[in-house]
């Protein structure tokens, strides 16, 4: 199958596995910032794909609008959070200072998991994160 093809019937939590590749080391999400880019879902749907993520997802880059993440991933994200300068061990997100600001080939790819979705393009204009 080409990707194209997979991207026509790509399901919600495969976008939001793929947006999550996408956040560079050093950079953030909400759950929320995902369904917006995607343009469907909610911030709890989400989180609930992330929460099946497979492995290999960036899964600690993809957070609470408060910066912070669920307890029982807390000591596993911490190691993460060090290692690319996010956050020291135990302490909660920026989101303003961290928040990923596509550039436009990665607004491209977000366009195209949007299309995948049924949703229309979004510009960065557009972008309210």
């Amino acid at each position: 199958m080409t990707p194209a093809e997979r991207e026509e019937s790509l399901a919600y939590p495969d976008a939001v596995h793929e947006l999550a590749q996408l956040v560079p080391r050093g950079a953030v999400l909400s759950y929320g910032d995902v369904a917006e880019l995607l343009g469907s879902g909610s911030a709890r749907q989400s989180g609930k794909a992330m929460g099946a993520a497979p492995e290999g997802t960036p899964w600690w880059r993809i957070l609470r609008s408060d910066g912070t993440i669920t307890g029982a991933l807390m000591a596993e994200a911490s190691g993460h959070w060090a290692a690319e300068e996010l956050a020291s061990p135990g302490r909660r997100i920026d989101m303003n200072r961290k928040r990923w600001k596509p550039d436009p080939a990665q607004w491209e790819r977000i366009d195209a998991l949007r299309a995948a979705l049924g949703n229309p393009k979004m510009s960065e204009a557009d972008d309210q994160l």
